[in-house]
């Protein structure tokens, strides 16, 4: 008897782009700012593993738009993950995406000064990445928590 197997990918609306850069994590963060118009802003630092705290970055684009994370993978040059190619940082976009834009992204971050590479990453060949999206996602809503409950 054949069996039907049910796969459900927790992480389906999301795309991963990895970069690959000498600029610092404020110095990105305003490129991506700058050219791309995105709004970053440095929240909390996120504790990715037990050795370093990791830069982070959030912007909301508004209500049935993208949200984006992004994540230093570095910090004083400890990698909490290790990709092939080499990434430094990571760049989560939440919610759909067409394709076209996707690849238009990745296009526009490859033009930023001292970006060596970006790339769109597949999530089903990264081992362990739902667990370090998981951290990133309630890093992500305990910030977010913190500063609309100031007064």
């Amino acid at each position: 008897m054949k069996k039907n197997k049910l796969v459900i990918a927790p992480f389906d609306d999301i795309h991963l782009i990895g970069i690959n850069t000498t600029l610092a994590d404020y110095k990105l963060a305003y490129y991506f700012n700058e050219l791309l118009r995105f709004n970053f802003v440095r929240l909390k630092e996120i504790q990715l593993d037990n050795v370093l705290p990791y830069a982070f970055f959030y912007y909301n684009a508004g209500e049935n738009r993208n949200a984006y994370n992004l994540v230093a993978l570095k910090s004083k040059d400890h990698l909490c993950i290790k990709l092939k190619p080499h990434i430094d940082y990571l760049l989560i976009v939440r919610n759909p995406l067409p394709e076209e834009r996707l690849t238009q992204l990745v296009k526009l971050i490859r033009e930023i000064k001292d970006v060596t590479y970006a790339y769109s990453l597949d999530l089903s060949k990264i081992p362990a990445i739902d667990v370090l999206l998981e951290k990133i996602e309630m890093h992500e809503r305990e910030c977010i928590q913190q500063t609309t409950s100031l007064p």
